[in-house]
């Protein structure tokens, strides 16, 4: 059966299909269902022409309780693209990193003892360097619901690179020490 030709009064039992107020309600509840326009009911699909304040519905419906209504808008639909893969792995580092990618677009974890930091803390590292003032604060928050209770969030690095030309020089010096001494 595709959407838009549901018939109802084909999915009842034989008997039911002889029954006047089966085969009415069967009817009504037919053009009922052949009326929704499915194209505007795919969230999915639609995710990116929304307007704010229905990414902010979906979320509370979504129960997203990471999810900050002072984000920027890119932000707030990257969090309710990402929302089920969060929730199915909340408490690991899985969740973390993708709340980092929401948030950032890109960084990584880095657990205590691969920076010698304190026992059951982590660092993130990213290369954003939008990462400041409010969005770190939204992104904070958003990490601290998302990680397991007994690990702490030790700071977020910004990296930055740059091409530099660096010139060095070296002198090398070669000879013979002799030493003259008197006898005598």
């Amino acid at each position: 059966m595709e959407l838009g030709k549901v018939s109802v009064h084909s999915l009842q039992t034989g008997s039911m299909k002889q029954d006047p107020t089966t085969c009415a309600m069967s009817d009504v509840l037919s053009d009922i269902f052949n009326a929704i326009d499915t194209g505007k009911s795919l969230i999915r699909t639609q995710l990116d022409t929304l307007p704010e304040e229905i990414l902010d519905v979906i979320a509370v419906e979504k129960n997203i309780f990471w999810y900050d209504p002072n984000a920027a808008s890119d932000i707030k639909r990257n969090i309710i693209r990402n929302c089920n893969k969060v929730f199915r792995t909340l408490g690991t580092n899985y969740a973390i990193e993708q709340v980092i990618a929401d948030y950032f677009g890109d960084g990584q974890i880095e657990e205590w003892y691969e920076y010698d930091g304190q026992p059951y803390h982590f660092r993130v590292l990213t290369t954003n360097t939008k990462v400041t003032g409010d969005l770190a604060e939204q992104f904070h928050k958003a990490v601290e619901a998302v990680k397991r209770k007994s690990t702490r969030l030790h700071e977020v690095l910004l990296l930055m690179s740059a091409d530099l030309n660096i010139y060095y020089g070296f002198v090398m010096h070669t000879g013979d020490k002799i030493t003259i001494r008197q006898e005598g």
